[in-house]
């Protein structure tokens, strides 16, 4: 059932539109064909009765005397006349006074022919018995007499019930037949459009790729043609805010890291009374330039600021030590052993965005980890799970009850007391869904510190890693 507001499924209206008159159609034609067979039946069962009543008029004659009505039935005619096995039989021949001349008086009760020489057919009731009577009154000069043969209606019902089963259930399964083929034909007339819904519904959220027409029915060219249309205004709007994010990025970080050395080289040139003021603007400069990347980083990895074109063959390995090269110099400023286990990775996807995820997970792990601690990041792929990159630490951990919220934007565990933005896990997770890959939390060794573990579908068809 469509839900409310839907429109019903293409499939469905056309099963309706052509079941429902094949239907009527073929009931009108069942309907026609039992009337026309019964009929046929009950006009062979009236050319009976007619026939024992025109035989009965043709045995009157007048006595010797001319003064009375005779009827030569022999005793055995008058036998076989009732001798019916199914119906009841009777008769009765009266004369212009009504005297009974033979037969059953029962019958005086039903209606009299009103033409002459004629034989007469009518359904009658005698009693609580329904009759089908066939009546002739014989006028010549010497004599007028009528007749009358009535048999109950027994044969002619289940004549019809036999009729009706006879053309019942050879038009029930043509009407079954014709059903299963309009719905099969139905089906097979379908698939083009089934397949263009499939080909549609499996596009990833970026790809504005247009619609191949091969194969896709005349009636849907048009909708394939401006959903074409559509996808080619997205692909450009998609590619103009990355044009955007990108020169946003760059003319922020400039000036931004600009002013953070400007302060740092203010410090060393001020006097030591003036020192720890500028030590609070620098540090306010730093988290500010740092919740800028995020940020930046952030949106140009969200699905409305990234584009599928932009995912080439990556070696995680040579990205993974590049980007900790990059923090090394942290890591030592906090006495943190930084490690790194490598082993070729290959993926499929895109270098800045991966970078961004490494760097924010390597930076989270430093931030977290106190100092003299250790971080190790590790990369590789296994045979159950695939192409992995991990990075472990030994600090305070993160709560089962947490680990389902990290990833939310500006979400920060209360009491933690390190400073952050609460975006470097929200980036993690953004990257990991352009990339179809699963992120995971766990304790680290021995049950100590994180172990955030990503894991990304094998690409070793497309890249043959090349370490630098």
């Amino acid at each position: 059932m469509p839900r409310r507001g839907e429109g019903r499924a293409l499939r469905n209206r056309l099963l309706m539109v052509i079941s429902w008159p094949l239907l009527i159609l073929l009931a009108a034609s069942m309907i026609a064909d039992y009337r026309s067979a019964l009929s046929i039946a009950d006009e062979a069962y009236d050319n009976a009765l007619t026939g024992t009543v025109v035989a009965l008029v043709t045995r009157l004659e007048r006595d010797d005397d001319d003064k009375d009505i005779e009827v030569d039935i022999p005793p055995a005619a008058d036998e076989i006349l009732r001798s019916d096995a199914v119906d009841k039989v009777q008769y009765v021949v009266f004369d212009s006074r009504e005297k009974v001349i033979a037969g059953d008086a029962e019958l005086l009760q039903l209606p009299r022919p009103d033409v002459a020489n004629r034989s007469i057919l009518q359904d009658v009731t005698v009693g609580k018995r329904a009759l089908r009577a066939a009546s002739y009154r014989y006028e010549s000069p010497r004599m007028t007499a009528t007749v009358i043969v009535a048999e109950t209606t027994l044969k002619r019902r289940s004549a019809a019930h036999r009729i009706l089963a006879t053309i019942f259930w050879p038009n029930l399964l043509l009407i079954a037949t014709a059903l299963l083929l309009v719905y099969f034909g139905v089906r097979y007339a379908l698939k083009p459009l089934d397949a263009l819904g499939h080909s549609i519904a499996t596009r990833g959220p970026n790809d504005f790729s247009p619609i191949a027409e091969a194969g896709v029915p005349a009636e849907a060219g048009p909708l394939v043609r401006a959903i074409n249309r559509l996808l080619q205004h997205l692909g450009r709007a998609g590619r103009a805010q990355q044009a955007f994010l990108s020169n946003a990025a760059h003319q922020l970080r400039t000036p931004l890291a600009g002013l953070q050395t400007q302060l740092e080289l203010a410090v060393e040139a001020l006097p030591a009374e003036a020192r720890p003021r500028i030590e609070r603007l620098r540090e306010s400069t730093g988290r500010l330039v740092h919740f800028t990347n995020q940020m930046l980083a952030l949106a140009r990895s969200s699905s409305g600021g990234a584009l599928i074109s932009d995912h080439r063959p990556v070696d995680m390995a040579a990205l993974l030590e590049d980007a900790a090269s990059d923090l090394l110099d942290d890591a030592l400023a906090k006495h943190i052993d930084l490690g790194f286990e490598t082993a070729p990775a290959p993926v499929l996807g895109s270098s800045w965005m991966l970078r961004e995820m490494l760097v924010n997970l390597i930076d989270n792990a430093i931030a977290y980890t106190p100092e003299g601690g250790r971080v190790t990041v590790r990369c590789g792929r296994s045979d159950e799970a695939g192409v992995f990159v991990e990075v472990e630490d030994d600090g305070p951990g993160i709560p089962e009850s947490e680990r389902s919220r990290v990833f939310e934007r500006f979400y920060r565990a209360a009491g933690d007391g390190v400073p952050g933005t609460g975006l470097g896990l929200a980036i993690v997770k953004e990257v990991a869904d352009r990339h179809a890959a699963d992120v995971t939390i766990a304790s680290g060794s021995e049950g100590i510190g994180t172990c955030i573990r990503v894991v990304f579908p094998d690409a070793s068809d497309v890249i043959t890693p090349a370490r630098q």
